[in-house]
């Protein structure tokens, strides 16, 4: 959109005059420009229509100009009173972009204010304020939709959008120095804990009278773990010492037993025990408050002060050991809440587990299912095929006879009686090549036996088809079109 407009139009006595309008949208004025046609030469109008409109240079105006400064309305018209011009559509289409013009730029300088104030406090920062991050992105997201909406120019988003993209660069500078500050002390955090861990992984190995206070370290260990801020790649790592530290210590003190099963089962021994323990600890509870109405009732029957002083410090004490099992009953009751979530996780992670096993081993025996069916056919029609060789054709070669008792199974695989293993490479391809070989060993052997009975012929000619079988069943891809035409 441009913001200035060249136009021939009349004043009252009808003289002829040059109007040149030009918005200032920063102060929400315009400035009205007439030129008398006595000093709007061609030269000078041309300059005006092509490099002063355009915004290419300015022109210098020659004397005798009208200069006047209005104040842009949405309702007032852009020329004064008395004033004609040749096309009005223009000067009325033009007051309602730059009315938009006028609005837009005021959003800009909105913008522009609140990046200012970004900018102070990027700046300002000594340390890195992930709320500050939050807020800039959000105050990006802004400018987008409204530069989509084309409620902003594109010059003026850009412009946001260079100074948003260096305070964010700025945040980045400073986030990362503070992780490489914050590794350095997570670094140090976690030498601590290994070299604590060093020191309890040789107790647990060494054993004796000293690992008897293993387990209360490493539970001591494990709340200050939960309680240390660490990065995620030294909180993993120390995760897995602090777990393999107590099934050494578990393994060392109960037996290799004491970490069978699985985790979901682990989790549920130690629920059990949990359970155990806190019900024991409510039992307690509960005959300390028995304990305690019975002291509190005897102690108005008091006879003597004496009396009444023993049983207020026997109240004392059944108080303070009430309140260090309540304190204890809580901190049971949140382990048992967390096993408990550590359980029902194990056991879904468990069952997804062997859903997928099963699925898995439904899919094995359906290919054992079929693969048996295919093995029973083709014996089937090879059995069959044997049977139906004529007594007469028992001097014939071995080739002869599993040309006749293959047929049936792989009927083109067979081109000539004595060309087993090349036609078998013609319908199989080099997934059967060893089935080749495998045939030609039968067919010398064969050959030195030819003379021998029709059930050694067929046990013979069944070995050469089962390893051609195999062979196939192996690339059955391959072997598909064999298989149909055996089939």
């Amino acid at each position: 959109m441009k913001n200035k407009l060249v136009i021939w139009g009349t004043k009252a006595e009808n003289e002829k005059v040059l109007i040149a309008l030009e918005l200032q949208a920063e102060s929400n004025r315009v400035m009205l420009h007439m030129f008398p046609e006595a000093i709007a030469d061609e030269e000078f109008v041309q300059k005006m229509m092509h490099e002063w409109r355009e915004g290419k240079e300015e022109v210098a105006f020659p004397e005798g100009t009208e200069t006047t400064e209005r104040e842009l309305s949405v309702t007032d018209s852009l020329l004064p009173e008395g004033i004609q011009v040749d096309r009005p559509d223009l000067v009325q289409r033009a007051q309602t972009e730059w009315h938009f013009a006028v609005l837009s730029a005021k959003l800009h300088a909105a913008y522009q204010q609140e990046l200012a104030e970004f900018k102070e406090k990027v700046e300002a920062l000594s340390t890195y304020d992930n709320k500050i991050f939050t807020n800039l992105r959000s105050f990006w997201d802004k400018v987008q939709n409204q530069s989509r909406e084309r409620n902003l120019y594109r010059q003026h988003a850009d412009e946001l959008r260079d100074g948003i993209n260096a305070l964010f660069d700025q945040l980045k500078e400073v986030r990362k120095k503070v992780n490489s500050e914050f590794m350095e002390i997570s670094q140090g955090v976690y030498d601590g804990f290994a070299k604590a861990l060093d020191e309890i992984e040789a107790r647990i190995a060494a054993g004796g009278a000293k690992f008897n206070s293993v387990f209360d370290e490493l539970k001591k260990m494990q709340r200050d773990y939960h309680n240390t801020r660490m990065s995620n790649e030294h909180r993993n790592k120390l995760w897995e010492r602090l777990d393999a530290a107590f099934k050494k210590a578990k393994e060392r003190k109960f037996g290799p037993e004491a970490n069978a099963g699985t985790i979901a089962d682990r989790h549920d021994k130690r629920l059990s025990g949990l359970d155990d323990a806190i019900k024991r600890l409510e039992d307690s509870l509960r005959r300390d408050d028995e304990e305690l109405a019975f002291q509190r009732k005897k102690v108005n029957t008091s006879e003597g002060q004496l009396e009444a002083q023993i049983r207020g410090a026997k109240i004392k004490m059944i108080e303070e050991r009430a309140n260090g099992k309540r304190e204890r009953l809580a901190e049971l009751t949140k382990a048992r809440n967390d096993v408990h979530r550590q359980a029902s996780s194990a056991h879904e992670k468990e069952a997804r587990l062997a859903a997928k096993e099963a699925e898995r081993q439904q899919i094995e025996a359906k290919k054992a299912a079929i693969k048996s069916e295919i093995e029973a056919e083709t014996h089937a029609k090879a059995e069959a095929a044997a049977v139906h060789i004529p007594h007469a054709e028992k001097e014939d070669s071995l080739f002869e006879a599993a040309s006749n008792l293959l047929g049936d199974v792989l009927l083109d695989a067979l081109d000539t009686a004595k060309a087993v293993a090349s036609v078998a490479v013609e319908k199989a391809g080099e997934a059967l090549s060893e089935a080749r070989e495998k045939a030609g060993e039968v067919y010398q052997e064969a050959k030195e036996k030819a003379g021998d009975a029709l059930s050694e012929i067929r046990e013979k000619a069944s070995e050469a088809y089962t390893e051609a079988k195999e062979r196939a069943g192996e690339a059955k891809e391959k072997a598909g079109e064999a298989y149909q035409e055996a089939k």
